[in-house]
């Protein structure tokens, strides 16, 4: 089994939609091998993916229920008013740079839903011509991020201080400290 690479933001960042996609596959599947080892429905061991392999599949050899890796479907959004864009300073990660508001769809919810919701919660502001933009597998450990742009509809910035340190507008040319190439979020201020 090959060892993890030490740091796929940086990976992502020099490397093709290919290679990237191959490489967070791989990185899915290791974790996948780590964190579930037995069956969930009988208590048996799995037995391991193949890290290089193609099939997502691990049948349990004694009940047949068949496993695939858990993908969490995250939305993350840029917002524009009047030429700029809202960039938030987060709380629990990353706190040195601005990035994009992101957060997990909750059950029950479409990405558009929880594009509002999450803007709503996180900044109190109100959000319109909500667009689809692109995707990104981020595997750390499972997230499918899905972006978009929205249109500023309303409303003052209140962060969500268990969420946000910050949050405020900023023009594409004077921009604070962001997610650095090779994200969603990066391609997202710069090309969204």
């Amino acid at each position: 089994m090959k060892e993890p690479i030490e740091d796929l933001r940086a990976y992502f960042a020099t490397h093709g939609e290919e290679d990237n996609y191959r490489i967070a596959k791989r990185e899915a599947f290791r974790q996948w091998n780590e964190r579930e080892r037995f069956c969930s429905r009988c208590g048996s061991p799995l037995p391991p993916v193949d890290i290089e392999g193609t099939k997502p599949e691990r049948p349990c050899p004694a009940c047949g229920m068949i496993h695939f890796p858990r993908i969490e479907p995250c939305v993350i959004i840029r917002i524009e008013k009047d030429g700029k864009m809202l960039l938030a300073k987060h709380v629990q990660r990353n706190t040195h740079i601005y990035a994009c508001i992101a957060g997990f769809i909750e059950a029950g919810e479409s990405a558009e839903h929880a594009v509002q919701r999450e803007i709503r919660e996180e900044t109190g502001l109100e959000v319109s011509d909500i667009r689809y933009f692109g995707s990104q597998s981020w595997p750390f450990p499972d997230q499918l991020m899905l972006a978009f742009t929205a249109q500023y509809a309303g409303g003052e910035i209140h962060v969500q201080e268990d969420e946000l340190s910050d949050a405020g507008w900023f023009s594409p040319d004077n921009l604070p400290a962001h997610p650095r190439q090779g994200s969603i979020s990066w391609r997202l201020i710069h090309e969204g």
